[in-house]
């Protein structure tokens, strides 16, 4: 049975919605497990029962951050229709993936932390994307309409635009709106 541990059902929710939020606000690197043990309010001893390397707990919240990317992808595709234009679906499913900032930034952090040369998510990351790419060409052959093979053929085009656009608005620089991305990518 898990503990209650403050405002979190458990211990391991506190270590993990504390160190992504501290991933997010000081990035990966910035961040130590000291730092997520005092603001958890937990022993350093906790937390290394719980996650014994930084790494172990890197992976564990790399694996929610996807996991909830993945979430938004799936509920976008069961709501999909032969008639719906693609224009106003990739609109909506851009919209999403900003709407829950946290996990946005957080995928911004992971995307950076890839960029390390020693990085224990860079394949997981990695595989995750072609999955992604993968849910968008299937989105494009539930649509009927005629430029919807456009996003099968633009789904990297897809991810790249959409951590760019994250980064740009996550970083206090310009960004450009969700219906300019959506145009760029289903233009013929």
């Amino acid at each position: 049975m898990a503990r209650k541990h403050g405002e979190f059902t458990s211990v391991r929710e506190a270590i993990l919605s504390t160190a992504g939020s501290l991933f997010t606000r000081r990035g990966v690197h910035g961040t130590s497990l000291g730092d997520i043990a005092a603001e958890a309010r937990l022993s350093k001893g906790t937390l290394y029962y719980y996650y014994p390397t930084k790494d172990e707990l890197i992976v564990t919240i790399a694996q929610g951050c996807l996991d909830h990317i993945s979430d938004i992808l799936l509920t976008w595709l069961d709501e999909l229709t032969r008639d719906e234009p693609l224009g106003p679906a990739i609109n909506r499913l851009l919209a999403r993936f900003m709407e829950d900032e946290h996990n946005a930034r957080l995928y911004t952090v992971l995307c950076a932390e890839c960029a390390t040369e020693d990085t224990p998510i860079r394949e997981m990351m990695a595989e995750q994307r072609q999955q992604w790419r993968l849910m968008l060409e299937l989105g494009a052959l539930r649509m009927q309409s005629r430029n919807a093979r456009i996003l099968g053929d633009r789904a990297e085009l897809f991810f790249t635009l959409l951590t760019g656009h994250m980064m740009q608005c996550f970083g206090g620089m310009s960004s450009i709106p969700l219906e300019t991305l959506t145009e760029v990518l289903v233009q013929e």
